[in-house]
């Protein structure tokens, strides 16, 4: 038997897309579009930043406050000219780092410094299937 989960617990979603507050959110936005400009200039149009927010609607049947939302860290997804999801792109929350996973070749999250965007891009440039640039 499966015990149920409990408010303390935290959830896949909140360990794999943590909570963050809207001034860190919109830096970390700041921070997906100067990659997603710079993958532009090199002819990769197909990216997108996910914006997730949470509402609690209620617990044992008690309704929440409105306006009860959480944002989640916000990620920068990159697909090939076919479709493909090539990299998921976020900002670590403490560190500052771009958080780069890309699933087609193997790696879940290479480390780059939060002042090195154009390294970003040559990682998603390299995992691109040939021609796809």
């Amino acid at each position: 038997m499966i015990p149920a989960q409990t408010a303390t617990e935290t959830s896949a979603e909140e360990r794999t897309h943590p909570e963050v507050s809207d001034l860190v959110a919109e830096t970390h936005d700041k921070a997906l579009a100067v990659v997603q400009q710079l993958l532009k200039t090199k002819s990769v149009h197909h990216t997108y930043v996910v914006h997730t927010i949470a509402l609690k609607l209620g617990v044992d049947n008690k309704p929440w406050p409105m306006g009860q939302r959480t944002r989640r860290v916000p990620e920068l997804v990159a697909h090939s000219r076919e479709g493909w999801e090539v990299a998921t792109v976020t900002v670590g929350e403490r560190s500052g780092c771009y958080v780069v996973s890309l699933p087609s070749v193997g790696v879940t999250a290479q480390l780059v410094n939060a002042g090195e965007p154009h390294a970003v891009v040559d990682l998603i440039l390299a995992a691109l299937p040939k021609g796809a640039a």
